[in-house]
C-alpha cells in the first residue's frame, strides 16, 4: 500500500472513487474546478497495484478567530472503497495530512463529521453549536423590503455585506474576490437560492442563501445591516413558505442573531434550538496560534480552548463554505 498525494493528472481517479460515496461524482468535481484553496499537495490517497482505494483532501479556510486572521485546514472528502475498509488507510491518511498541515504553516483544522470517536482518537474535539430549525408552516412573508434574486451585479454589495456583519463574529471565513467567485459555483446542492432585499431607496441591506441539505431546506449563509433585522426575517420567512415547503423544516443558523428569532416568531413561525456536535476543531500549532491570539500556548492547549473561543451563541461558521 502507498500513501501520498496526488499529481494533477490523477484528479480524475481521485473522482472516479469519491464518485462511490453518493453517485455524484460532479459533486467533488466543482470543488476540485471551483475552490481556489484546492491543492494536488493537500489530496491524499492510498493506492494498491496502481489504484487509489482512499483519498481526503484539505481545503485552506482563512477564518477569523479572536480578532485575528487563522490559517484552518478543513479536512473534507475522507472515504474508503468498500473493500479496503476498516484497514487503518483513513487513519494513515490523517496522519500525513496533520503533518503536512504543520509543515505548511497551518494554525488549526477544522471538520465536519459523524463518527465522533474515530476523529477524536485523532486529536480532533466536537465543539457544541446552536442550530434553529423552523418548523413548516405558513408565515407572513410581505414587508417594506423588496426581494430579488441574486444578480452578478449584486457581488460586490454583498461582499461589503457580508465583511461588515462578521468583522466582529468568531468563526466565520474570510473571503476574498477570488474565493467569492469559486465558492457561487459550489456551495449550492447543487443550485442554491440567494435572495436580497433592498430598501425603499434601493440599497442592499440584507441576503440570504439557502439550498436542500441532509433532507431539510437549510439556510447556509446570510448577513443584514443591523437596522435592518426585519429585511432578513422577510428573506427567510420568503424562502421557506415558497422553495423550503416541501421540506420538514428549515435550519438555519440563527443563534447569532436573537433579533431575526423574534421578528420570524411574530410572523407566525415556530423556531427550537438543536444542538450539533459534529463540528469539530484541533489546534495545529500551538504556538503561532497562541501568538496571533495574543494569549499563552497553555491557553490553547487548554481542554476548554474551542468552547471559549466558539460559544454557541456567539460563533457561525457558514455552511455555504462546507468542503
Amino acid at each position: 500500500m502507498e500513501f501520498r498525494t496526488i499529481a494533477a493528472h490523477e484528479r480524475n481517479a481521485v473522482l472516479d472513487l469519491l464518485r462511490e460515496w453518493f453517485g455524484d461524482r460532479a459533486f467533488f468535481a466543482r470543488y476540485f474546478e471551483h475552490d481556489p484553496s484546492f491543492r494536488d499537495d493537500l489530496c491524499f490517497v492510498a493506492v494498491d497495484a496502481g489504484r487509489i482505494v482512499s483519498t481526503l483532501q484539505v481545503f485552506r479556510k482563512h477564518v477569523r478567530l479572536g480578532g485575528a486572521v487563522l490559517e484552518v485546514g478543513g479536512v473534507g472528502n475522507v472515504f474508503t472503497t468498500d473493500s479496503y475498509r476498516e484497514r487503518g488507510l483513513a487513519s494513515e491518511l490523517l496522519r500525513r495530512a496533520l503533518a503536512a498541515m504543520d509543515a505548511h504553516g497551518f494554525d488549526a483544522t477544522l471538520l465536519f463529521a459523524v463518527r465522533l470517536p474515530f476523529y477524536s482518537s485523532h486529536g480532533w474535539q466536537s465543539v457544541v453549536r446552536h442550530l434553529v430549525y423552523i418548523e413548516p408552516g405558513a408565515a407572513v412573508t410581505s414587508g417594506a423590503y423588496r426581494l430579488e434574486r441574486f444578480a452578478p451585479a449584486d457581488l460586490a454589495a454583498v461582499m461589503a455585506l457580508y465583511d461588515a456583519f462578521t468583522a466582529a463574529l468568531n468563526g466565520p471565513t474570510v473571503r476574498d474576490a477570488d474565493y467569492w467567485r469559486g465558492q457561487l459555483r459550489y456551495a449550492g446542492n447543487p443550485h442554491e437560492d440567494f435572495v436580497v432585499a433592498r430598501n425603499p431607496d434601493g440599497q442592499l441591506v440584507a441576503y440570504a442563501r439557502a439550498t436542500p441539505l441532509y433532507e431539510f431546506y437549510v439556510l447556509t449563509e446570510y448577513a443584514y445591516r443591523l437596522a435592518h433585522a426585519d429585511a432578513l426575517a422577510q428573506i427567510i420567512a420568503h424562502l421557506h413558505s415558497t422553495a423550503g415547503a416541501p421540506y420538514p423544516g428549515t435550519i438555519t443558523q440563527l443563534a447569532i442573531a436573537p433579533e431575526v428569532q423574534e421578528r420570524l416568531t411574530a410572523r407566525g413561525l415556530t423556531l427550537r434550538t438543536v444542538e450539533d456536535f459534529f463540528w469539530m476543531w484541533q489546534v495545529i500549532a500551538p504556538q503561532q496560534l497562541a501568538a496571533k491570539l495574543g494569549v499563552t500556548q497553555a491557553e490553547v492547549q487548554r481542554e476548554d480552548f474551542w468552547p471559549q473561543a466558539l460559544p454557541p451563541d456567539g460563533s457561525v461558521y457558514w455552511l455555504a463554505d462546507r468542503f
